[in-house]
């Protein structure tokens, strides 16, 4: 009498242990590669974000706020018109955030930024003010903020950037060079 087989064949359990295999090393694969431009308009939209709730915050509580950037990092500061400085802002939103992209600014009030050099590095080498941060761009209590355009790009690939713009009374506007699903 022939008896029923109980379990799988070998042949039944190498077929299932390809297909994991193949399936591991697929979500492996996709995981481990970073989506620049994706990455880069995430940013730019966090970052467009941030400067409209900065505007708004400096209306609601008449403050002025403003934001600053340096190599690697970017943060707000709020003026503190009893010490007549600007520090960091103590709401978790507007932390100093660490990022992995490069900041160019264009244009600042209305004036090219080479034009302004000059005048930035007579300012900056004043000793005291050499371990204070300031605010780069600056929203009013009024509603107002500085002018700007600011670009936004991956250090190795700089043709690929989002930009940021504002005239000082709209909100930021973010301009992408290219379609998001390329």
């Amino acid at each position: 009498m022939l008896q029923k087989q109980r379990g799988f064949t070998l042949i039944e359990l190498l077929v299932v242990m390809v297909l994991i295999g193949a399936l591991f090393g697929t979500v492996t694969i996709s995981m481990g590669t970073r989506n620049v431009k994706r990455d880069l308009v995430e940013e730019g939209q966090r970052l467009q974000a941030l400067f409209q709730e900065a505007s708004q915050q400096a209306i609601l509580y008449n403050q002025e706020v403003g934001w600053y950037f340096k190599e690697g990092e970017y943060g707000f500061l709020s003026f503190g018109y009893e010490a007549n400085t600007w520090s960091a802002m103590s709401q978790r939103m507007f932390r100093p955030r660490e990022t992995l992209f490069e900041f160019e600014l264009i244009e600042l009030d209305g004036t090219p930024i080479s034009e302004r050099l000059d005048d930035v590095y007579k300012d900056s080498n004043k000793p005291e003010d050499s371990d204070k941060t300031t605010p780069t761009i600056v929203f009013l209590s009024s509603g107002e903020s500085s002018s700007f355009e600011l670009s936004l790009f991956e250090k190795e690939e700089p043709d690929w950037l989002v930009r940021l713009k504002s005239d000082g009374f709209a909100a930021p506007e973010l301009e992408l060079p290219y379609d998001e699903d390329e």
